[in-house]
């Protein structure tokens, strides 16, 4: 098992992150071109993610090797405090646990935090490696898009 935690400061509020956070445009925003996101069983991903519900993914990395199908259970969105917990996989990565959390830190910053819990089996260095980069890749995208807020 490996962990990745990563946290960036945000140029905006706190309930502005929280807003864009819930939202699917936003991790094909961060994500793209390191990854790129797409429905499997849908035209389109619905607006913003829903607690209880399983997505699958078509997942390509740099925008054109595919991974395979990922599951993306959004296993807790807790509005209280500010959390997001998915449990996803794929034929790569047995475990692939996240957890998105948006914290106040005045009165137009947020602290936005993601903790990944990896199991890929022999392959968990290498997975590892590529999310420790792919994640602080993905916070630089979200400060240059929190600006705009």
């Amino acid at each position: 098992m490996r962990r990745v935690e990563v946290a960036t400061k945000l140029a905006c509020s706190a309930a502005k992150a929280w807003a864009e956070v819930q939202a699917s445009a936003l991790l094909q925003h961060v994500a793209f071109p390191m990854a790129r996101i797409l429905p499997a069983d849908a035209p389109a991903f619905p607006r913003f993610w829903r607690e209880g519900v399983t997505y699958r993914c078509n997942c390509l990395l740099f925008g054109f090797i595919p991974t395979g199908v990922r599951s993306l259970y959004f296993e807790k969105i807790d509005h209280a405090s500010c959390q997001i917990w998915t449990r996803e996989h794929d034929p790569l990565v047995k475990r692939w646990d996240h957890c998105i959390s948006i914290a106040p830190a005045g009165p137009d910053q947020a602290i936005y935090t993601d903790v990944i819990e990896i199991d890929a089996g022999g392959l968990s260095f290498a997975v590892w490696l590529w999310a420790s980069a792919f994640y602080r890749y993905r916070q630089a995208r979200w400060r240059r898009l929190a600006k705009k807020l």
